[in-house]
């Protein structure tokens, strides 16, 4: 039971008048009831308070329940104390001279810890190296000369042993033993054991003995000291205060005398009597000497020699009161003085931030980053999207695209090589998919929900007016597909010649105002999201540069930066629709429930060992009372025991079990937890941690972000690191303290000299103490990562090129290395240090999958071979020669499709080229020139722009002999881009002109090919083009029959539209479009006969103007021999001729001229 004040506590008794229905208090710590509230608070108090004793362990200042706990530990471990050596401990202890009883327990330790007794089981080895369990049956020691009675040392000593051998049965191996080769088992005897053993059984008193009861139970006066071991018992030193007490015995003046007095009476008395008579015969002479001076008269004693005597007396009082004074004051100096190192050790104990720390260590450096083509600036941006795609693979549909996953190296090349520029165009047309596939999911929902909340009007627009202003550009750009190319944005082809331009305009109307029920719908299901929180909108604001090259380039020819501004923007877009907030919803609940699940179980195992013991005390109860209530004795009582023990054999093997269960259950969860770890921490340089998912090794980033200003000094080498935590706090207060007071001085110094500069040490006299141009102090603040209070060379507040950069750990060593530099007391380091423990066993394992070959150059041969995975070879979708640039291979492209879309058409006899010769200008084309035969063309409604005079963006150049009415008549294109509107970005007010990172497409080249096209949507007869851009035929019949023009505005459109594109991606989306609107089924090229049903010879298949279907010539019935004039008609659709019809007499029956005579009569 715990000690307050040196006495055992006492538990409060229970009222025995206690009532149902009475109010009471239960403190659980010591198990009490009360029935007062003040009581219990009391109690409640006193148990929490650091005023209790360990009754086992003597430990102090502890509160109720550390010294229970300390209790409970000692008796553990008590439990398992050798029976053979408590008697012989006992023994020595009644032959010490000790007034300690630390001193007397190091005695005993001293000389037990190296020797062995007769009866203890130790390990012997008697042959080779073979360590068996033997126990002492005797001991001998070297012989030594009779008047020598020092102690022997250990080694001197043999032992004579007996192995146990593996039968019971059988005796064991006995053999003779020196004292190296006898030992006991580890952990058996230790001196925390042995000083807890004695606390149990010494008395206190002048010379610290053994209780009464102690040496009765063991019976160790009995004992003789050649029976435990062999020799004379030793001769333990005496503690000194008991030498100087046998030397000087207490006198009467002593014990009279003041303390701290000098006086010539009390040295004297102090000395030892030379009288060998003893005190008594001292002082009768003293008596008698006084009886002889008795009978002589007294002198008179000066008057001045008495004030001259008490004088001296209270000047050497007064000494001594001012020396007793001054050690006080030193005791009270040296008291406050480790009040303030405690006070100290106690702050410096705390965590604080990492910066403000001296005992850092040298954080390990893993292994630079260096990946072709990727700097530091953009790995970060490569890693993420690498993250984004494996996490999502299932809504981005990577499969279909990429047929396995996107790995790190296919990625990279799609980035840095233009032979692989079309995997990269591929990424963003499955981004862009992606969109427009969750815009139509969430069309059909909110379309579905129509019990929304909705609003009056349209999408407010709120905020700055830039942002009203943005949006409602982006509501128009998001009408021009529809309007120019007849097709809404989401339906536009997507390949890598078209990709670029798809992605413009996705960019451009990104941020348009939204209907009422939809903008309800996204505030509901999108976590409160507006059109103002679009990524696009932010992009076009802060980088609107980069939507101008698109114009002009592909997609492919950006620059790196620019690349991933895209994606992350389109990333950033697509997490925000409501199936992906969906998901990861999902994701965050399930990590949550595998937390839970690891918290519950870790509980449970907790339990475990408690439920089992109370268990094991029930069945010991249950199996008592029953033996009791049915008196059980002899074999029926030992039956029960029998039945005890197999039940509590069975529950130790549930719960075994239990355990194994949950230790496989909780490696499971651990594995599991790991998969979602991605941020681990940071360190004391705010450098970040990460675990990528898609490319194994823990990842260390110095970001480029503002941590603040630098510290107004830098910290003070530390001294020297010591096992000894309390020296080092010590020897680090006083060295603050120094620092202190010479700050002060220094302060001072600069006050009296009037404000002159400093110079420092190191610069007097001209000498220098530099390492490589840089100071000891701050290289040493470096190599730690610690501020050196100058941003120009501080690694964690300054900027330079040491910023952004990036490492990786990639082996087991370098994570063990990077865990022991952590700071425990660091605010961020204790944290990240946590979680590396937490995750070592999986972060180790999983790091051995680290690709270094393609993180870092030269580390393939340090890299083990890894066995090549069968993958399916991509082909590419858009191929760049060597000898070519990506602009030239578009170009290339571009000219083929546009010869391709001419043949077909000339062939399919659906249209011919308005040119003098149609050869020629092919050709042109295909030595990439371009000759259009004619003096200009025109376009657009009524035809009437022409190539000539409207140049894009609607710029004007007349010839100079142009008449002014001639320039009145000249229509003006008032067309402009969807992008014309973005600024220029701003760099200190200043706009900054775009730079010219990547060829364009030159425009005059982009200017021939849309002529080109131009001329080829031209020679395409009306009546084979349908919608987008042509008319249908209920259409075109409705027009018709209302004797309404059969104009084709959506073609107009398309050609204003298609002569001011600036990129081969704008003309190729204008060719696909043209493409989709032509009625290829009309073509004599996909015409079967209808009368052989065969497609041969497409030179004489003649289509019916009715029904569109083919018919040789010569399989008609009569035979034509050429195609004939005008519309022809198939017999199905021929109309039908009308003959003519002639008058014919109309039929009446004649009558019999009998009746007719005889009506006559």
């Amino acid at each position: 039971m715990p000690l307050l004040k040196r006495k055992a506590f006492e538990k409060t008794a229970v009222s025995e008048y206690l009532r149902d229905d009475d109010e009471v208090f239960h403190c659980e710590i010591t198990d009490e009831i009360f029935k007062d509230y003040e009581e219990y608070c009391e109690r409640v108090i006193l148990v929490n308070s650091m005023v209790w004793t360990c009754e086992m362990t003597g430990r102090n200042n502890l509160t109720y329940a550390e010294a229970l706990e300390s209790e409970k530990a000692a008796r553990r471990s008590l439990k398992d104390f050798p029976m053979e050596l408590r008697i012989p401990i006992l023994y020595l202890a009644t032959k010490t001279k000790r007034c300690s009883f630390a001193e007397m327990s190091e005695d005993v330790f001293n000389f037990v810890r190296e020797r062995f007794f007769v009866g203890e089981t130790v390990e012997a080895c008697l042959e080779g190296d073979q360590w068996r369990e033997a126990h002492v049956l005797s001991i001998t020691a070297q012989k030594q000369r009779p008047d020598n009675k020092s102690m022997l040392p250990p080694a001197a000593y043999c032992y004579e042993v007996e192995q146990f051998a593996d039968d019971p049965t059988e005796s064991g191996q006995i053999g003779t033993a020196p004292h190296d080769r006898v030992r006991r088992r580890k952990g058996i005897y230790t001196r925390d054991k042995n000083r807890l053993f004695l606390k149990q059984f010494v008395a206190p008193g002048t010379v610290i003995g053994v209780k009464r009861a102690a040496l009765d139970k063991y019976n160790i006066a009995k004992v003789n000291f050649e029976q435990i071991f062999t020799g004379n018992p030793p001769e333990f030193p005496s503690s000194k205060k008991l030498i100087k007490s046998s030397m000087s015995p207490p006198t009467t003046s002593k014990l009279l005398a003041k303390p701290g007095s000098t006086s010539k009476l009390n040295r004297s008395l102090k000395k030892p009597s030379p009288d060998k008579k003893g005190r008594q015969e001292s002082m009768d002479k003293f008596v008698k000497k006084t009886d002889k001076t008795e009978a002589k008269p007294k002198t008179p004693i000066d008057p001045a020699a008495r004030k001259t005597q008490q004088d001296l007396a209270d000047k050497m009082r007064k000494a001594e009161e001012l020396m007793r004074q001054r050690k006080e004051e030193e005791k009270l100096k040296k008291k406050e003085k480790n009040a303030r190192v405690m006070a100290f050790m106690k702050e410096w104990q705390k965590v604080k931030d990492d910066q403000e720390l001296e005992d850092h260590k040298v954080i390990p450096k893993g292994t630079v980053v260096e990946v072709e083509g990727i700097s530091h600036k953009h790995f970060g941006d490569f890693l993420s999207v690498l993250e984004f795609v494996q996490n999502f693979s299932e809504v981005l549909k990577v499969k279909d695209v990429f047929h396995n996953e996107l790995d790190m190296e296919t990625f990279r090349k799609a980035l840095t090589t233009k032979e692989n520029a079309w995997m990269f165009s591929e990424l963003v047309q499955m981004f862009l998919t992606t969109i427009f596939s969750l815009q139509e999911d969430e069309a059909e929902e909110y379309n579905e929900k129509k019990g929304i909340q909705e609003s009056v009007e349209n999408e407010q627009i709120e905020g700055p007016a830039s942002t009203s202003r943005a949006m409602e550009l982006a509501t128009k750009a998001g009408k021009w597909a529809q309007t120019y190319l007849g097709t809404s944005l989401s339906k536009l082809p997507l390949d890598p010649t078209t990709v670029s331009e798809v992605l413009r305009l996705h960019l451009l109307s990104s941020g348009g105002a939204a209907g009422a029920r939809c903008a309800a719908w996204r505030h509901h299901q999108r976590g409160g999201y507006s059109s103002a929180d679009d990524p696009a909108l932010r992009l076009r604001a802060t980088s609107p540069e980069l939507l101008r090259r698109l114009r002009s380039r592909h997609l492919a020819d950006l620059a790196m930066g620019d690349k991933f501004l895209v994606m992350q923007c389109l990333m950033n877009q697509i997490l925000s629709y409501a199936t992906v907030r969906d998901q990861v919803e999902e994701k965050i609940e399930e990590y949550k429930n595998l937390k839970q699940a690891l918290r519950m179980l870790q509980i449970s195992e907790r339990k475990r060992e408690p439920q089992l013991t109370a268990a094991r005390v029930e069945l010991k109860k249950e199996t008592a009372l029953r033996k009791e209530e049915l008196k059980l004795t002899g074999d029926q009582a030992k039956l029960a025991d029998d039945q005890l023990t197999m039940a509590i054999d069975k529950l130790k093997k549930e719960s075994e079990a239990k355990k194994l269960e949950n230790e496989k259950k909780t490696k499971e969860l651990q594995a599991q937890l790991f998969d979602y770890t991605t941020y681990v921490g940071s360190d004391r340089a705010f450098r970040r941690y990460w675990i990528s998912r898609r490319v194994a090794g823990l990842f260390v980033e110095a970001g480029v972000e503002p941590r603040g200003p630098c510290r107004n000094k830098p910290l003070p080498p530390p001294p020297a690191p010591t096992d000894d935590v309390m020296a080092y706090v010590t020897e680090l207060y006083h060295s603050e303290k120094e620092q202190a007071g010479s700050d002060k001085e220094n302060e001072s110094a600069a006050n009296s000299r009037s404000g002159s500069p400093k110079k420092p040490l190191t610069n007097l006299n001209g000498l220098t103490h530099k390492l490589n141009g840089v100071d000891p102090s701050t290289q040493h603040c470096r190599d730690l990562l610690l501020c050196t209070a100058d941003t120009n060379t501080c690694y964690v507040h300054g900027k330079g090129d040491y910023r952004p950069q990036w490492w990786v750990y990639n082996t087991e060593e370098q994570i063990e290395q990077l865990i022991e530099s952590l700071n425990k007391r660091g605010l961020r380091e204790s944290e990240l240090r946590q979680n590396l423990e937490l995750e070592r066993e999986h972060l180790v394992e999983y790091i051995k999958k680290c690709p270094l070959v393609y993180l870092t150059p030269g580390a393939a041969q340090l890299q083990p071979q890894i066995a090549p995975t069968t993958r399916r070879r991509l082909q590419p979708s858009l191929k760049v020669p060597p000898d070519c640039s990506l602009s030239e291979a578009l170009e290339l492209s571009l000219r083929d499709h546009i010869l391709e879309l001419e043949e077909k058409i000339f062939h399919g006899c659906l249209g011919a080229l308005q040119v003098k010769d149609r050869e020629a200008w092919r050709g042109t084309i295909m030595l990439r020139g371009y000759d259009k035969q004619a003096d200009y063309l025109s376009w657009g409604p009524s035809k009437q722009f022409r190539d000539d005079y409207h140049q894009p963006d609607g710029l004007l150049r007349l010839p100079h002999d142009i008449d002014k009415s001639e320039i009145e008549i000249i229509a003006e294109n008032k067309y402009r881009d969807p992008g014309h509107c973005l600024e220029v970005s701003k760099v200190n007010g200043v706009k900054s002109e775009p730079e010219e990172d990547s060829p364009a497409a030159k425009p005059d080249v982009v200017r021939g090919l849309a002529c080109a096209l131009l001329q080829v949507a031209q020679s395409i007869h009306q009546k084979y083009l349908r919608r987008p851009l042509g008319l249908d035929e209920k259409e075109r019949r409705d027009r018709e029959a209302r004797h309404r023009p059969l104009e084709l505005e959506a073609l107009e459109r398309w050609e204003v539209s298609l002569l001011e594109s600036r990129s081969f991606a704008a003309l190729a989306l204008h060719l696909l479009a043209l493409d989709s609107s032509v009625s290829w089924a009309a073509s004599v090229l996909n015409a079967s006969c209808r009368v052989c049903r065969r497609r041969a010879d497409p030179d004489s298949m003649l289509l019916c103007d009715g029904c569109n279907k083919g018919h040789h010539l010569y399989c008609l019935k009569p035979k034509l021999a050429k195609v004939p004039e005008g519309d022809w008609f198939c017999e199905q659709c021929k109309p039908k001729e009308k003959t003519p019809r002639k008058r014919r007499k109309l039929y009446t029956e004649e009558k019999p001229e009998e009746e007719l005579d005889d009506r006559c009569v």
